[in-house]
């Protein structure tokens, strides 16, 4: 039986970005991967919203071509406006009927900065609720330091090294042009990417350059199926500053 997964985006690039390499770690282990987006993007630039809207719809397609995505829809909600259907049962409904017979779904922290970032967690988590089956898997796209802090807790925090998908993952965010030329959205992505590998290695050897970071609120009978289709997951879900036996946890 193919292993599934989908991906909830509030924007079309939020998937690439936070999970890139992970997502083609599980393609090449022969995954299906789905997108769920919640947004039309109209206001990520300064064009006029329709010009912006089609434009980064044509983007997205680009990419899920680029990633061979199974299956897409998109809730087509106005950029910026998701926190109104935080609360929508037909919302939550429909996104749970979707994912309902995945393995994982990815859904963003709660702690992330953009409030359509923190409304699809919202969404996500209750359709997760009904779905029941998959495993609640938590991505970050963006730290915005000093701003929003209260990521929840965590069964386990995973560190997936990707430096054999860097430069692909790179790729398909550079299927998002406008982004990319407006926001440097690649650029950011490479540098998280690397300071993640470094935070995470702090007073151990460092063995790879790149790694996403991804939280596990519960683990369920998924957990095993979703690590073992991974190149390299390591669990750093008990994090030490300095020597670690004095057990400081950071």
């Amino acid at each position: 039986m193919t292993k599934k997964a989908y991906v909830l985006n509030p924007h079309n690039d939020d998937g690439i970005i936070s999970t890139g390499g992970t997502l083609l770690q599980l393609i090449n282990n022969g995954w299906e991967i789905n997108y769920i987006q919640m947004t039309d993007g109209r206001h990520g630039g300064n064009l006029p919203p329709k010009t912006i809207k089609k434009m980064r719809a044509e983007e997205g397609k680009e990419e899920r071509k680029y990633l061979g995505i199974k299956n897409f829809y998109n809730f087509d909600i106005e950029d910026g406006k998701l926190k109104n259907y935080e609360n929508d049962q037909s919302t939550i409904e429909e996104v749970a009927k979707r994912i309902k017979y995945s393995d994982v779904a990815f859904i963003p922290n709660k702690a992330e900065g953009h409030p359509d970032h923190r409304a699809t967690y919202e969404i996500g988590h209750k359709a997760l609720e009904l779905a029941k089956n998959p495993l609640e898997s938590h991505y970050i796209v963006w730290l915005f330091p000093l701003y929003y802090h209260n990521p929840g807790k965590f069964d386990k925090i995973l560190k997936i090294d990707i430096d054999n998908q860097i430069e692909r993952k790179l790729d398909g965010i550079r299927k998002h042009k406008s982004q990319v030329e407006w926001g440097r959205f690649d650029e950011m992505a490479n540098h998280i990417n690397e300071y993640f590998s470094l935070l995470y290695s702090t007073y151990r050897k460092r063995e790879k350059n790149y790694s996403e970071i991804i939280g596990i609120p519960e683990i369920n009978k998924k957990y095993n199926l979703f690590v073992k289709s991974l190149e390299n997951a390591e669990d750093v879900t008990e994090i030490f500053h300095g020597r670690k036996s004095e057990k400081i946890k950071a």
